[in-house]
């Protein structure tokens, strides 16, 4: 099966974006999204810090708001990205006809 989405958390896109492999993303998936507590995690770095400074600058991300944190990700006490990522994948199985 193609995977065409992804929801993103903040380690795989530091890793990318420090090694200079970023541009691999949009290559692989058509739809990169990144929820706003990830967003968040990887700039607050500042200018000195590549991922930082790069995230601002591609236009292939799907930055994405979210409303709520899931109760069951919720009880795990993660941090805002992990739990933002894991709440929207969770939401999107839940709506995906084809998945069950």
């Amino acid at each position: 099966m193609l995977i065409n989405r992804i929801i993103i958390n903040s380690s795989p896109l530091i890793v990318l974006f420090k090694s200079q492999q970023a541009q691999l993303l949009p290559q692989l998936f058509t739809e990169i999204v990144v929820p706003e507590g990830v967003f968040q995690e990887v700039t607050k770095g500042g200018e000195d810090d590549t991922a930082s400074r790069q995230l601002h600058t591609v236009s292939w991300i799907k930055r994405v708001e979210i409303d709520s944190i899931a109760p069951e990700v919720a009880a795990w006490d993660l941090g805002t990205g992990e739990s933002q990522v894991l709440s929207l994948a969770l939401k999107n199985l839940r709506l995906c006809r084809y998945c069950r």
